[in-house]
């Protein structure tokens, strides 16, 4: 009984204080252009010494700067989390796009991402890509977005102190939903396809829902859903990938 109180701690603990990518990037390219800004950012650390230590500590940063025939996106995120000085969780993102032609129904998009995750073993992970975006559905309350471009990906790997590495050029495909509820509840759905062109049904496919709860103007209650699959990972390491998660954040 004792474990399973110790469990859920850890659990409650990091899903409070974990974030995902909260800002709807697509309705804040739509919205009026004098509004030249518009981000979130959020800082948060947790420490608990009970009969078991847990620290959990990081940050998250997303923005959108939009000019008069383009916009730059910016996101980035850090965690890390220890449970008696062992560690749960340590990975981080910086992500940046540029959508050229933003206020047409199809622009072009230029992207760059480096990453890690140091529990599943993914020392770094660099991409740099481009492609097209369509407009499907532009309603005041809704919309639907598709992407399809191509991304060259480079990552290291370590298993049992054997270091792998990959050089890959992809497809990668997406389709985003995203609206308004009301004024107070929004949302953002957004599925990725990826894969090598040898093997086009051999993919890693993400999921990811945002849900955005405005408490005031500019304090903001999240949750989101993430699910990753990778038909062939690299190392030997689960195909499944899931994180469910809540947090509060600061919009401007």
């Amino acid at each position: 009984m004792k474990k399973i109180k110790l469990t859920f701690i850890i659990i409650l603990v990091l899903s409070i204080s974990s974030n995902a990518q909260i800002l709807n990037f697509n309705k804040g390219l739509l919205q009026s252009d004098t509004v030249k800004w518009i981000g979130k950012v959020e800082v948060f650390f947790n420490a608990i010494d009970q009969e078991v230590s847990i620290a959990n500590l990081g940050y998250d940063i997303d923005m959108i700067r939009k000019f008069d025939n383009m916009s730059l996106m910016a996101i980035s995120k850090l965690s890390f989390a220890t449970s008696n000085g062992d560690i749960l969780l340590s990975d981080g993102y910086a992500h940046i796009r540029g959508v050229i032609n933003r206020r047409k129904k199809l622009s072009e998009e230029i992207f760059g991402q480096i990453q890690y995750n140091a529990i599943r073993g993914l020392e770094d992970r660099f991409l740099i890509g481009g492609g097209l975006r369509y407009l499907v559905v532009d309603k005041e309350k809704y919309g639907v977005l598709a992407g399809m471009g191509l991304i060259h990906e480079w990552e290291n790997w370590v298993y049992d102190e054997v270091k792998s590495s990959t050089s890959i050029l992809k497809s990668s495909n997406y389709i985003s939903f995203y609206g308004d509820v009301n004024n107070q509840f929004h949302f953002n759905v957004i599925s990725y396809y990826q894969a090598s062109f040898e093997s086009l049904f051999v993919p890693r496919v993400s999921l990811e829902v945002n849900l955005n709860l405005n408490i005031t103007k500019r304090l903001i209650f999240t949750s989101s859903f993430i699910l990753h699959y990778d038909k062939r990972p690299v190392i030997p390491i689960d195909n499944f990938v899931f994180k469910f998660a809540n947090g509060l954040g600061y919009q401007f």
